[in-house]
């Protein structure tokens, strides 16, 4: 029984529990559970939301692969005592379960921005996170086969790659913050289109994440492995149930309007340096493509457009686009939901017995929620002006 552990004894040393095989079970309960998570990540999908997955539910696949990725403690679950089971956990829980992280939260957010150059730094991630799992375990089995006795040493690595997951985690973390304070005005037509709220709360999630991982491994406990193993599965849960009604553009039924949210601050943008550098010539020629755009081509009709869409109709870049949307036109959001109103105005008196509800869909608003909400926000701007 030499690898019974002796880390808790209740009372007396007889009934000491055996906690490498509890720590097994739990690793078994969370396996279980994110393979439950991966079958209804990609098998189920609310209607009508199916219809549109990738704007919907972002990031879907990359969701259903991380949970896949418990597969991997199968060695641990199945013989939880020898030394190398034990520090493919903890490399699992480390640098890889911190760069899984760093993927989700890219993955879904990156998405929502439409930004595609996530896809680079995950890229460079995934080498000390999936490192730490694959190739330090092995190296250290061989090792100790040798007589080297490098599992000290493997676990150093360990903590080191997970320092530097862990730098790459807050990168992603400040990301995300970044996006959630300042992206309506400047990338959105419809305030719904990014999730503050879910952005917020799966920030704080992961920096308490961050924590309990951090305390499991400088512990080098399994009866913490074992509370972290609980906590994450519980974790998922609580994901599984918030995404499967999608975050984005939750349509709501209620005839009340809703509270209008505060304006955004102006701050200055790199948007500003390159309208400085645009020719007159040059912006005016990029004004009347982005008013063939929107305008003539009624892309403000579009329930979810972007600045990124214009700018890809239009052919200019996204930065010129943006700058000149703040400093000529009053703003991405405010310019597009204009035209929506006036278009509404419009339509009414030209359809005088259509319902309001088909008013709003009619005019580009995605509910009556983000009719009300934009309709009295601009009311206000126009009243604070």
């Amino acid at each position: 029984m030499e690898y019974i552990s002796a880390e808790f004894a209740i009372f007396a040393p007889e009934m000491a529990v055996d906690i490498p095989y509890v720590s097994g079970l739990t690793t078994t309960f969370f396996i279980a559970v994110n393979l439950v998570f991966a079958a209804v990540r990609w098998f189920h999908m609310c209607r009508p939301y199916d219809k549109d997955p990738d704007y919907y539910y972002p990031g879907r696949r990359i969701a259903t692969l991380v949970s896949l990725s418990a597969l991997l403690l199968i060695p641990y679950a199945w013989n939880p005592y020898p030394p190398v089971h034990w520090l493919i956990v903890k490399a699992y829980f480390l640098p890889a379960e911190l760069f899984f992280l760093t993927i989700l939260l890219l993955s879904y957010f990156g998405n929502v921005m439409q930004w595609q150059k996530w896809k680079r730094p995950a890229l460079w991630a995934g080498v000390p996170g999936l490192a730490g799992l694959i190739l330090v375990p092995a190296l250290a089995g061989l090792f100790q086969r040798w007589g080297i006795g490098s599992i000290p040493l493997a676990n150093t690595v360990v903590l080191c790659l997970g320092g530097l997951m862990t730098l790459v985690c807050l990168w992603a973390v400040g990301m995300v913050l970044h996006w959630s304070k300042h992206v309506d005005d400047e990338e959105y037509s419809n305030p719904h289109d990014f999730p503050q709220v879910f952005a917020r709360k799966n920030v704080y999630r992961m920096l308490v994440t961050f924590a309990f991982i951090w305390v499991a491994a400088l512990s080098d406990s399994r009866a913490v492995m074992a509370l972290l193993q609980l906590y994450m599965s519980g974790l998922s849960v609580l994901l599984l149930i918030g995404i499967l009604p999608p975050q984005r553009q939750r349509i709501e039924k209620q005839d009340v309007p809703a509270e209008p949210e505060p304006a955004e601050e102006e701050t200055a943008s790199s948007t500003e340096f390159y309208n400085r550098t645009l020719s007159e010539s040059k912006a005016l020629t990029i004004l009347s493509a982005i008013s063939e755009v929107v305008v003539e081509q009624q892309a403000f009709l579009e329930p979810h457009l972007t600045i990124q869409d214009v700018a890809d109709r239009a052919g200019y870049n996204r930065t010129y686009i943006a700058g000149l949307f703040k400093t000529e036109l009053g703003g991405f959001f405010h310019f597009i939901n204009t035209l929506r109103l006036e278009y509404a105005d419009k339509y009414q008196k030209e359809h005088p017995d259509a319902t309001l509800s088909e008013i709003i869909s009619e005019s580009g608003f995605a509910s009556r929620t983000t009719y009300y909400t934009v309709k009295a926000r601009l009311q206000k701007e126009a009243g604070n002006s």
